[in-house]
């Protein structure tokens, strides 16, 4: 097949899955989840944005869904930029009680667009982040390298990378296979870090998550014994699962990365 019809194909693909996940997102927005959370995994993500950003900062996040994590950010006095494919999610968003008690200029600005291509202009935000999103996308390293691009020069670029070496992807993989995706994409070590200098960024801070939670997908763990309790037990940070993890992160169902943009750029 010459170049040109391959590239036609691959075109043709990307706007048919675009399609299915801007579909399946629609479809679940009106009982998409609110609550940050407080057990370790969800907490953490608060963490890491929290911690790396100031009041008065420009703040995008992709793949934000109803605005989980950019509502409350935006209470803190952040800019913030909520994309997402779905202009139900979107929606969603702007209906919350939360969204409304905002000043009107404190409130996220909606965006629908593709993390593959982001409507937001070369180095004009001081920290983009992107969460449970990356992993269904074949093309990953091309939405990270918008995040990137994004962000000015000494800003920071907050991802959760889901890496290859465990159990629970082949639950996932078979669950989002159900719903019409393709599949799902964890990255290895090797090929992050070669993207990430590739990128001219330097490696602020990573925690592993989940060597333990694998566990509650071998069968009738979940639903006959306290395990899931007693490696997410409530308030503690990190949880046992990521006090485990941090000594096998090979194993790491997840990797929450901090990346900080080359500030001579």
């Amino acid at each position: 097949m010459p170049y040109e019809d391959h590239q036609r194909v691959a075109r043709q693909q990307e706007r048919q899955m675009t399609s299915k996940e801007q579909m399946h997102f629609d479809l679940r927005a009106s009982s998409y989840e609110t609550d940050i959370g407080q057990d370790y995994p969800q907490a953490l993500k608060w963490q890491l944005i929290e911690k790396y950003s100031q009041p008065g900062n420009t703040v995008v996040d992709v793949g934000g869904a109803n605005g989980r994590h950019a509502v409350d950010l935006a209470g803190l006095r952040r800019e913030v930029t909520c994309v997402d494919l779905s202009p139900s999610m979107l929606l969603q968003m702007r209906k919350r009680d939360e969204f409304r008690a905002l000043p009107q200029k404190q409130r996220p600005r909606p965006v629908v667009s593709r993390a593959q291509q982001l409507p937001i202009s070369s180095n004009s935000v001081d920290m983009s982040y992107c969460f449970a999103t990356l992993l269904l996308m074949p093309d990953q390293e091309k939405a990270i390298s918008e995040l990137v691009r994004i962000v000015r020069p000494g800003g920071y670029v907050i991802l959760d990378i889901a890496r290859p070496w465990n159990l629970g992807w082949i639950y996932w993989r078979r669950h989002y296979k159900k719903h019409g995706f393709p599949g799902i994409y964890p990255l290895s070590f090797k090929r992050t870090n070669t993207l990430f200098r590739g990128l001219k960024c330097h490696l602020e801070e990573k925690v592993a998550t989940g060597f333990l939670s694998q566990l509650l997908f071998l069968p009738r763990v979940e639903s006959r014994t306290k395990l899931r309790e007693f490696i997410h037990a409530a308030g503690q940070s990190p949880d046992l699962d990521g006090r485990i993890t941090g000594k096998v992160p090979l194993l790491a169902n997840r990797e929450y990365i901090v990346l900080r943009k080359d500030n001579r750029l």
